[in-house]
């Protein structure tokens, strides 16, 4: 089995603004480098390589197999929003498009893929059968779940901490008395991982 990305989610499930303003974070960062941070920690969660092993905005991808399996054909990555062809090289190479007819999905938390009476035969190569779907939440960064984005901004925190030059060291001036500074334990750093598996754990997909 393969995976190969079609056409990869238009939007993020944060923008800078929502980013900044979750963070408490104003002018101060420029949008571009705030909208790094927010694809990059979406990156480590998302898509085939993502730890949530789901796809969260709108995507399309297109599943290679050897040939069609006895059993249902598990889709991966949900939720899945819709399986929009599928093809197979026949005994003499050609590429033969299934009839939606003959086969039906079945959705929920692990979508499948059966045929309504036999899969047809394909031709003996590993790539014989191209399934495109598409899945995700929605096209906008608001339908992905609460958790999940909430999630993203604490991960955006810490790369945001991790960037700067004096790591979880913050400084307080009072007038007359002097500056105060407040130096957060390594720790810190490990709280604001297991808050971030604390809120992705229930959305985990487990092969």
């Amino acid at each position: 089995m393969r995976l190969i990305l079609v056409t990869p989610p238009a939007v993020e499930p944060l923008t800078a603004a929502e980013a900044k303003s979750r963070l408490g974070i104003g002018a101060e960062m420029a949008d571009a480098a705030m909208e790094s941070f927010v694809k990059a920690a979406r990156q480590t969660i998302d898509g085939q390589d993502g730890w949530l092993g789901r796809a969260l905005n709108t995507q399309k991808w297109k599943l290679l197999l050897a040939g069609f399996p006895c059993e249902p054909i598990r889709i991966p990555l949900p939720p899945l929003i819709s399986v929009d062809s599928v093809k197979y090289y026949d005994g003499t190479g050609a590429l033969q498009t299934v009839d939606p007819v003959d086969y039906r999905e079945i959705g929920g938390a692990r979508p499948e893929l059966v045929a309504v009476t036999s899969w047809p035969g394909t031709a003996q190569r590993d790539d014989a059968v191209e399934i495109t779907f598409t899945a995700g939440y929605g096209p906008d960064g608001s339908d992905v779940p609460e958790p999940i984005r909430s999630a993203i901004a604490l991960m955006v925190s810490h790369l945001r901490s991790m960037s700067e030059r004096n790591l979880f060291v913050s400084q307080e001036a009072e007038d007359g008395i002097g500056s105060t500074n407040y130096v957060v334990g390594g720790n810190a750093g490990a709280a604001i991982d297991a808050a971030v598996k604390a809120l992705l754990s229930t959305y985990r997909v487990f092969s």
